[in-house]
């Protein structure tokens, strides 16, 4: 299968809030893939909307939701970064209006003040860009573009309200333009993941529910045997959970490629914790796999996953 991080890594949530509210373990599961289908539905349904909107709409009120979509960790990785971007379009839209704004007063005063926080704004945004530019390789044209045109503005800075109104509707053409590809891409990744992707990560990820469901007192109990003067409560809630989900999957799940797994595990407990919580979970799995885990040839077959799949989920 080409999703098993991605089974994982939601398995791994729903084993944690389980653990974390004591809610009965079904409601829990359930409750999170509905969660996560329509997570994934008001990406598309936001993106459409936005879309449809890019000639007249409210940088602000969309900048908010997609913002809020971002921070959903919920969502895969891959996707919350495009939304981040969005979120920062969005927001590069804001402040170049109050570029706008300072200007006007700069050109009906002529305060000089107003001139050099005109050109501090300037700065900030083009700094915004170029942030972006590195996180992005495929836009970096456009994106460079937009630089290029701050640089310009910056250096024949407008001193009429002609040239400034000009300088406006450029730049938010050419924000929109990149603005419309990153929604593009929102939307069909998250229709991709509904439509293709979700059965086969929901498939993996509930035989792991499954066999910790129906051996928990004998996982906890394994578990407990490889710790050394700790128990399993006593442990941080992340790494006795990451414990829980590789010993239910090594011990009475199986995997055909155990160092991919293992790297999931150890990419797990560094993300959410740090180095040392990797190290230990690391050094626990695999003396619990090294003793009790199915080995390759026990566990049932699984396809092995190609090398274009995304390492995050």
């Amino acid at each position: 299968m080409r999703f098993r991080k991605y089974s994982r890594k939601h398995a791994f949530n729903i084993i944690y809030q389980w653990d974390i509210t004591g809610e009965d373990f079904s409601k829990v599961r359930n409750e999170y893939w509905n969660t996560l289908e329509r997570s994934y539905s008001n990406v598309i349904e936001l993106s459409d909307s936005l879309l449809s909107q890019l000639d007249n709409f409210n940088e602000e009120v969309f900048a908010k939701k997609f913002e809020a979509l971002a921070d959903e960790e919920i969502l895969a990785d891959k996707l919350r970064k495009e939304l981040y971007a969005i979120f920062t379009l969005l927001k590069q839209l804001e402040e170049f209006d109050k570029f706008y704004l300072t200007v006007t007063e700069y050109l009906s005063e002529k305060n000089k003040k107003r001139k050099l926080k005109a050109i501090e704004l300037l700065t900030e945004i083009k700094n915004t860009f170029e942030q972006l530019k590195k996180l992005d390789k495929d836009n970096a044209a456009l994106l460079e573009e937009i630089i290029n045109l701050l640089d310009q503005i910056k250096e024949n800075f407008p001193e009429d309200f002609e040239s400034l109104n000009r300088y406006k509707e450029e730049f938010q053409q050419k924000v929109k333009e990149v603005l419309k590809i990153y929604l593009q891409r929102a939307k069909e990744f998250s229709q991709k993941r509904l439509n293709q992707d979700m059965g086969e990560i929901k498939e993996y990820a509930n035989r792991l529910l499954d066999a910790f469901e129906q051996h928990q007192i004998e996982i906890d109990s394994i578990i407990e045997e490889y710790l050394k003067d700790w128990t399993l409560d006593r442990l941080g809630s992340i790494e006795r959970n990451l414990l829980r989900l590789g010993t239910a999957e090594f011990v009475f799940v199986g995997v055909q490629d155990p160092g991919r797994a293992f790297n999931d595990y150890i990419d797990f407990a560094k993300a959410f914790v740090g180095k040392k919580a990797a190290k230990f979970v690391n050094g626990v799995l695999s003396a619990i796999y090294r003793d009790k885990g199915k080995k390759p040839q026990e566990s049932q077959p699984e396809e092995k996953e190609t090398s274009n799949t995304p390492a995050e989920g």
